[in-house]
This record gives C-alpha cells, sequence and structure tokens, in this order.
C-alpha cells in the first residue's frame, strides 16, 4: 500500500510539472507578409469652424455679464461691461467743451456777433467818408474847398476801408479759430468715447458662446479672455510634429478617435493644412472633416488620430511584442538576433532584414 502510494504521488506531482512547463512555454509565431497603412500619429480636440474669444481691452472689474454658455448672440452685442467710472466722466466734461466750442462757432456765436456789428458800422462809415470825399472832390473843382481840405476828406475814407478791411480779417481768423477748437473738442469726445468703448465687451461675429471664464464682480486684466465664441460646423483641429508634417497632404484620410465617443473609430479627411508653425501647440495644425460626423459634438474634445500616408503591399511584419530592445527578436534556438525594422504600429513592425517567413520566433516577457 505505501509503494502504491508513492508511486501515484509522484505521477500527480509529474503531470503538474509537466503542465506548469507547457503553461509557460513561450508563444511562437513567424514573420508575415502583409499589405500594412502607414499613419501619422496626431492628437487634437474639436473647434467649430469660426471660434474666437472675447478679452478685455483693459483693467478692471467685470460687471454686467450677461451671457452664459449655450447663448445666441448677434454681432455687435454688447457681452459684459468693465466698470468705466474715471472714462464716463471724462467723456461728459469732453462733451461739455465741445458743445460750448460748437456753439461759439455757430453763427450766433456772441464773439462773432460783436464782429459783425462792429463791421457793420464800419461800412455805414466808409459809405458816409466815400460821399463826403465825392462831395470835396466835386468842390475843389469849382474852387469851393481849399486842396487842403479835400485831400483830408479822401485820407479819411482811406482810413475807414482800412478799418473795414482789418475788421474782416479779425472775422475771418476768429471764425476759423472757434471752428478749430469745436474740431479739436469734437476729436476728444470721439478718442473718449473710443476709450469708453474699450470698457464694453462686443461680439465681433454672429455665434454660440461656447464658454464663460469668469464672472460678475471679478477682477479682470488687459487682454484676459473673458469668452469663447463659435459658429459653423465642427472641424478636427490636428497637432502635428515637425518630424511627420512632410508626410501630410491634403486629401488625405484619417481615423479619429473622440474621447467622447472611446469604442469608435470615425473617419476623416484632410481639408487644411497651416503653413506656419504653431508656438502655442508647439506642432504644425492640419484640419480635418468627418466624412460620417457623430449624432452629437462638443466644442473642446480632445482626439486622436492617425492620418493614413501610404499603402505599401507584400510587406514582411512581426507582431509588436514580439520585439525586444527596440531591434532584437529571440529565434526558436533561443538566440537573439538583430533585425533592421522599418515602420512600426502599436500592432505591427515592418522587417527589412535579419529574418525572413521562414524563422521561427519567440514572445519574451520583456
Amino acid at each position: 500500500m505505501n509503494n502504491t502510494h508513492s508511486f501515484s504521488q509522484y505521477a500527480s506531482l509529474a503531470t503538474c510539472l509537466w503542465v506548469l512547463a507547457a503553461c509557460h512555454s513561450p508563444e511562437k509565431t513567424s514573420p508575415q507578409r502583409k499589405t500594412i497603412e502607414e499613419a501619422v500619429f496626431a492628437s487634437g480636440r474639436m473647434e467649430q469652424e469660426n471660434e474666437y474669444v472675447v478679452a478685455a481691452n483693459v483693467d478692471g472689474t467685470l460687471q454686467q455679464l450677461s451671457i452664459k454658455e449655450g447663448d445666441a448672440v448677434l454681432a455687435g452685442a454688447v457681452l459684459a461691461h468693465i466698470k468705466s467710472d474715471i472714462p464716463a466722466n471724462q467723456l461728459t466734461e469732453a462733451k461739455l467743451v465741445y458743445t460750448d466750442a460748437a456753439r461759439n462757432a455757430s453763427a450766433q456765436s456772441p464773439q462773432l456777433s460783436q464782429l459783425r456789428v462792429q463791421i457793420d458800422q464800419a461800412n455805414a462809415q466808409l459809405e458816409q467818408d466815400r460821399t463826403n470825399w465825392q462831395r470835396y472832390k466835386t468842390l475843389r473843382a469849382s474852387n469851393s474847398v481849399s486842396q487842403l481840405d479835400m485831400e483830408k476828406a479822401e485820407l479819411q475814407y482811406k482810413a475807414s476801408a482800412s478799418a473795414l478791411d482789418v475788421l474782416k480779417k479779425n472775422y475771418q481768423e476768429l471764425e476759423r479759430s472757434l471752428k478749430l477748437q469745436a474740431a479739436t473738442s469734437r476729436t476728444q469726445v470721439n478718442s473718449q468715447q473710443s476709450l469708453l468703448a474699450d470698457y464694453q465687451l462686443k461680439a465681433t461675429r454672429p455665434g454660440q458662446v461656447l464658454t464663460v471664464y469668469k464672472k460678475e464682480g471679478e477682477l479682470v486684466r488687459k487682454g484676459e479672455v473673458i469668452a469663447r465664441i463659435g459658429s459653423g460646423t465642427s472641424v478636427l483641429k490636428l497637432f502635428v510634429a515637425e518630424d511627420d508634417i512632410a508626410k501630410i497632404k491634403l486629401g488625405q484620410s484619417a481615423s479619429v478617435q473622440l474621447n467622447t465617443y472611446p469604442d469608435t473609430v470615425f473617419k476623416a479627411r484632410l481639408s487644411k493644412l497651416y503653413p506656419a508653425f504653431d508656438e502655442s501647440q508647439q506642432s504644425y495644425v492640419v484640419e480635418a472633416q468627418f466624412l460620417q460626423p457623430p449624432a452629437v459634438l462638443f466644442s473642446g474634445t480632445q482626439l486622436q488620430a492617425n492620418v493614413v500616408t501610404g499603402t505599401r503591399n507584400n510587406v514582411l511584419v512581426i507582431p509588436a511584442p514580439y520585439l525586444s530592445k527596440g531591434k532584437y527578436v529571440t529565434l526558436e534556438s533561443g538566440d537573439e538576433k538583430a533585425i533592421v525594422t522599418g515602420y512600426k504600429s502599436k500592432d505591427w513592425v515592418e522587417v527589412r532584414s535579419g529574418i525572413s517567413d521562414k524563422d521561427v520566433i519567440l514572445r519574451t516577457n520583456e
């Protein structure tokens, strides 16, 4: 009985060891020939076709914030005010100065009216002196007055004419000066109105309020973004690395995964290439359009995309997990062998040289 029991124990142990060894046998495969799509990875986000931000033009306290997310706004609509007591008071003062200057430059101006009265008087005096001079000339022709008396009358006439000319010039100069003062005052009013306009935040284009970043009563700095507004169709903004941008062309297809639809892949096509490097993103920017967009889209949704840059047939590949240390495979004999790789994806690695489709390779634990 004891011998039988011992034999049974050894048999069970051997079976367990064989099963354990079988469970730990490395997976095998051979390189395969496949048609592969080469792709460029790009991160990105969803945006509306026409998006812009409304930013503060001055420092101050945000007041009368009249928008919330989802609101539709028209071009020119006032979205918010920034507290503006000083500019408002300066505008009022400028308007008072302009009103006074405009009144002084009008035909009813007291200064101009006074000069016109003097001109009228000077005209009357001139006519009187002209008549008197003509009379003396007639009398002198008949020797009824002396030459000296006639010359005195002539001098008086010329003096009156000169005085009238001076008054007319003074009138023109005063009128020009008053009009200049009125124009200057009007410019000051316009300047103050423009300054006051900086304290009003307006929509530059119609659209929908996507995000409001501030609340009423908050302090804002010049240049701080208050809200983001968008309109038009949704577009995919893709950020492509410098190393890959030369492979990108208009019309290329892309497979897109949105964070809001993590289990679905959407097809898109590249529609626009931005010509300059984007410093804020540290990448080049490419736009794409959905071929069949999802039912619901949210502006700002993060995404990942693979842009197909080419297709190659009969390419020798191995599964990505069979590559170790970036360039080695393990042969069935257990030997490690270096290979030359080409295109890599998360699933496959192109083999350019080092092994053939007749070799058997093992998957290591690395």
